[in-house]
């Protein structure tokens, strides 16, 4: 999206359920893998379906072409080396597909289901650039050869790819990707429960700085997240801020004095900036104690980090909620109001339609 006005445009009109407005495909597409049975499928924490719209929902938000977006909507359709989701059949499906997204197209999604993605993870990250002649990759004696335009197009979807996706269950039973091994599930049944905790990931967010570092000089709109993809997050930093993080949703501080949650949330922000749930969570804080301004500041920090990624980083929400309650915090903080008696909380729902200003974060 060129500016804030365009990204606040957007966000309304997904909202809105207006994505026809937004892409006259939309439609005819979803009509498509609602019959491919995507609705009716699992993934990580909700439906398949949920998951690749999502994605292309991202995609669209970071200004990305048709066939990079659709690459995203469609991304796992014909399985992969990670997930057994084949609602196309790849030897009798792709002519399928090829005619309601063209044959191009489809075979930038063919292409991106069947390379090996975590050696092509490896590689990036074990790269400072991407040669103008692309890269090799191999699994076993087969040799792909992606092109440096594949090579942006199948990065900026597999960052879309993991942020969707990464949280406590996902993290545990993937433990240490890219270099995950194939632990024995019985000893540790416990983190097979699902859906856990879900809690965020600790380490999804770091890896992908790392992968979205590559993009700027790899001819394609920028991704307006980690400082349009110039800054990268230390694993220990994401660790940490998740920690801090979850100690005051899960209300494990002292509850009688705010200063400690606003002490915990203040951190996490320091460690990890690039989120806006702990933003939106230290606005409620601020507008308890009556400090209006800095409540106003701190939700449009998390609305803009939350419109600017297209998902959520904590999953007990969806993003469609954490959105609408940003803008909540938002008008409350510039009416100057905010509930004293515990029972008006429940009062609390309607946004008017002079929908808050976005603000960009800091550097």
């Amino acid at each position: 999206m060129s500016d804030e006005r365009d990204v606040s445009a957007w966000v309304d009109g997904w909202l809105a359920g207006e994505q026809a407005a937004l892409d006259p495909e939309y439609p005819r597409l979803m009509t498509l893998l609602n019959r491919r049975r995507a609705g009716q499928s699992w993934h990580k924490h909700g439906t398949f379906r949920d998951h690749l719209t999502t994605v292309y929902r991202m995609l669209k938000t970071w200004g990305q072409d048709r066939d990079t977006c659709l690459c995203g909507l469609f991304h796992s359709v014909y399985s992969n080396e990670y997930v057994d989701l084949a609602l196309f059949d790849p030897r009798e499906g792709r002519d399928v597909l090829a005619g309601e997204v063209g044959g191009g197209t489809e075979q930038l999604i063919h292409r991106f289901c069947t390379i090996p993605r975590t050696a092509m993870v490896l590689d990036m990250l074990a790269r400072d650039r991407i040669p103008a002649e692309g890269i090799e990759l191999r699994r076993g004696d087969e040799v792909f050869r992606l092109t440096q335009r594949e090579v942006a197009v199948f990065t900026v979807v597999t960052v879309a790819d993991l942020v969707e996706q990464w949280y406590s269950w996902q993290e545990d039973t993937m433990s240490s990707y890219p270099h995950t091994g194939r632990l024995d599930a019985a000893p540790l049944w416990s983190v097979t429960l699902w859906p856990g905790p879900f809690r965020p990931g600790s380490s999804g967010l770091a890896l992908a700085s790392r992968l979205a570092r590559h993009l700027p000089a790899l001819g394609i709109p920028v991704p307006p997240v980690f400082e349009r993809c110039t800054r990268t997050l230390d694993a220990r930093d994401e660790s940490a801020a998740a920690a801090l993080y979850w100690q005051v949703a899960s209300l494990n501080v002292p509850l009688v004095d705010p200063a400690h949650t606003r002490n915990l949330l203040e951190a996490a922000i320091a460690h990890n900036p690039w989120v806006g749930e702990p933003y939106l969570q230290l606005a409620q804080v601020f507008l308890m104690q009556g400090n209006y301004e800095a409540a106003a500041e701190r939700a449009r920090q998390g609305l803009r980090l939350l419109s600017d990624w297209g998902v959520q980083w904590d999953k007990r929400v969806t993003w469609e909620g954490w959105i609408v309650w940003g803008r909540m915090l938002v008008q409350r903080a510039q009416d100057r109001t905010w509930p004293g008696v515990l029972r008006d909380f429940n009062n609390l729902g309607l946004v008017r339609p002079d929908a808050p200003v976005l603000q960009s974060v800091a550097a």
